[in-house]
């Protein structure tokens, strides 16, 4: 009984030492695609924590094989062995799960989110004629990325490159109102 355990565990946790590497460096098992084509597709990730995956049959037989071991060199009974090893090792990847899902909770969207740019000042960038009657582009650091983004204005006058804005509304879900920016 105590080769079953040893047999289980050994395999396993190469593989779960070469799985740790590998998400280490990046090659977790993302696949990066490029499709060229008319239409639109929307593909959604969930969080990727599923019960059934590779990883975590890994991390159970893993924990399974060495704790059996371990209980077996210590003298418990061959069904306290096989009744405690499973919950081991369903404990183990409750954890993983657990632990992925936390992760996956932290991720950022990359989504703008064109309210947060209420408030902030940026410079014109292509000059936005005066009360509405083009749009023009600003430049603004938004959620930490560098961002061109369409303006309008209800000034008096045309505002140049390079003057600095302040964004006062949105227009819709994609355009900014802006002001001349006073010091």
């Amino acid at each position: 009984m105590d080769k079953f355990y040893l047999y289980v565990a050994v395999p396993a946790s190469v593989i779960l030492v070469i799985q740790t590497i590998m998400t280490f460096l990046g090659m977790s098992g993302e696949i990066d695609t490029d499709f060229d084509g008319d239409g639109d597709v929307d593909i959604e990730g969930g969080s990727g924590v599923t019960l059934f995956s590779v990883r975590n049959m890994v991390a159970f037989f893993t924990f399974f094989g060495w704790s059996g071991l371990w209980m077996l060199e210590n003298g418990f009974s061959k069904l306290t062995v096989a009744i405690l090893s499973v919950l081991i090792g369903s404990f183990f990847v409750a954890v993983s799960m657990g632990l992925f899902f936390l992760v996956s909770k932290m991720q950022r969207s990359g989504s703008l989110r064109i309210q947060n740019t209420i408030g902030l000042v940026g410079e014109v960038y292509i000059p936005i004629p005066s009360n509405r009657e083009k749009s023009g582009k600003v430049m603004l650091s938004v959620q930490g990325a560098l961002m061109e983004l369409e303006a309008y204005t209800d000034d008096q006058e045309n505002l140049k490159s390079g003057s600095q804005v302040e964004v006062v509304g949105v227009i819709g879900t994609s355009k900014l109102l802006v002001t001349k920016h006073i010091i």
